[in-house]
């Protein structure tokens, strides 16, 4: 049976074989993607990672200067999952043709870019950029800074009280909510 797939290959034309080998490249594409592992981290203010959760977290105060409405596009991983499904797809409408080989790679090429477009258009996010000026712990001057929050988070305005987070080497704001806290010695 091997032998025979092999033969068969070896007689088809040109762009049969390129066909196979866009497939081929493809599939493999979106199989390297599904195998890389994305580290895991806060996906938004509001939300933790497992690796995230019952860990130390450093804490800062801070006070926000600006919030300014932003977009957070996909990964590259995402962008490239959607350029092999949408070659996979594209490749197996093109090859409904009457040129069934030449279809199939038109078709394939079209796919792709048309699935990296679409995920780029549907998985881009929401976000906020809030510039902070993080006061000074232990006699250091304040500092200001900037961090990109992705959605869902809690709306900000100018002149807010916040925590800055650390947590695992992923920085998020959080409202600092102004209650009376009792403390025992």
């Amino acid at each position: 049976m091997y032998s025979n797939l092999i033969r068969a290959f070896r007689q088809s034309s040109a762009g049969a074989k390129a066909v196979a080998f866009a497939e081929i490249l493809g599939f493999a594409m979106v199989a390297f993607i599904m195998m890389v592992p994305d580290h895991a981290r806060a996906q938004s203010g509001n939300v933790y990672g497992n690796s995230q959760a019952q860990v130390y977290s450093t804490t800062e105060e801070a006070v926000v200067l600006q919030v300014m409405q932003k977009a957070a596009e996909p990964s590259w991983q995402t962008r490239t999952a959607g350029a092999g499904v949408g070659a996979a797809l594209g490749g197996a409408l093109g090859r409904q043709s009457s040129n069934s080989q030449l279809g199939g790679l038109i078709g394939g090429l079209l796919g792709g870019i048309a699935g990296e477009r679409l995920t780029n258009v549907v998985a881009t996010a929401s976000a906020q950029e809030i510039v902070l000026q993080v006061f000074g712990r232990a006699g250091m001057p304040p500092r200001i800074i900037s961090i990109v929050q992705p959605a869902p988070y809690d709306r900000l305005a100018a002149g807010e009280q916040v925590f800055l987070i650390n947590t695992a080497g992923t920085w998020r704001v959080v409202k600092k909510l102004n209650m009376p806290v009792a403390y025992n010695r």
